[in-house]
């Protein structure tokens, strides 16, 4: 910018420098020259001055120009410099939180095992029959392990007792354990009406007693199937199959039992 104007300055005051040589001499006309030629230097000068002002204003412009675009240009550095800070941030977490589910896995994965090999245990101790079936783990308490009375549904304190070690296994691992169903069965004497209260009364009387024992009584359900379902079938069966599977008094022990379906957490059929 400094340049140009100092060019202008510079023919101007060669104009002036011309003029004032040929205005050498005599009379009016000289003085006319010599008028005319400081007359154009003001105009070059004014020129310089003007020309000055509008680079100056050009330059200045284009350093607020310069200026904004470098603040932009660190704001963005800065935004993408917080963004792969959360970014970092959030990959930490999710590493965590993957960590977490798998340290969870791995601890249900352990309570499970855990779960199963104490009931079996207890189950052994007792004389009781133990299953498990995609993550449904069944207890089979027959008439002689949890005994009542005839036509009754109060547990004996013998029934208690051992049921007592089935409470105890199942409580040492109960945060590995979604639900508890306790199924009751009768033999085929009686009436069907009778059978099914029946049922339903000796599974309530041991849930009582599960409940009584510290188990959350919401985690469990009692039911009653009557003779429908006999010793050896997973489902309620045909009138044929029911007599046949009651022929005989050692037959009807089988079928008076209450069944424990305890379904653990993280099970899905």
């Amino acid at each position: 910018m400094q340049v140009g104007v100092l060019t202008v300055v510079a023919a101007n005051l060669a104009l002036v420098a011309g003029f004032w040589w040929m205005s050498r001499g005599k009379g009016v006309a000289r003085g006319l020259r010599r008028g005319a030629a400081f007359l154009l230097a003001l105009i070059g000068v004014a020129g310089g001055a003007v020309t000055y002002r509008a680079e100056h204003r050009r330059q200045e412009a284009a350093e607020r120009k310069n200026a904004e675009l470098m603040k932009d240009a660190a704001g963005l550095k800065t935004e993408l410099t917080n963004a792969l800070a959360l970014g970092r941030v959030q990959e930490a977490k999710l590493a965590s939180l993957e960590r977490t589910a798998s340290e969870q896995r791995q601890m249900e994965a352990e309570r499970a095992a855990a779960l199963e090999s104490d009931l079996k245990k207890a189950m052994e101790d007792i004389g009781a029959m133990f299953n498990e079936r995609n993550g449904v783990i069944e207890l089979v308490l027959k008439d002689a392990v949890v005994h009542f009375d005839t036509d009754r549904s109060s547990l004996q304190c013998d029934s208690k007792e051992r049921l007592s070690r089935v409470v105890g296994a199942i409580s040492r691992v109960l945060d590995a354990v979604d639900s508890i169903t306790i199924v009751g069965h009768t033999d085929m004497r009686g009436t069907p009406d009778h059978n099914k209260t029946l049922s339903k009364q000796r599974a309530d009387a041991v849930l009582q007693y599960l409940a009584d024992s510290g188990i959350s009584r919401k985690m469990m359900t009692g039911v009653g199937k009557s003779y429908l379902q006999p010793f050896g079938y997973g489902t309620e069966q045909s009138m044929p199959i029911i007599k046949k599977a009651n022929d005989g008094d050692k037959a009807m022990a089988e079928n008076r039992r209450v069944q424990l379906l305890i379904r653990r957490k993280g099970t899905t059929a």
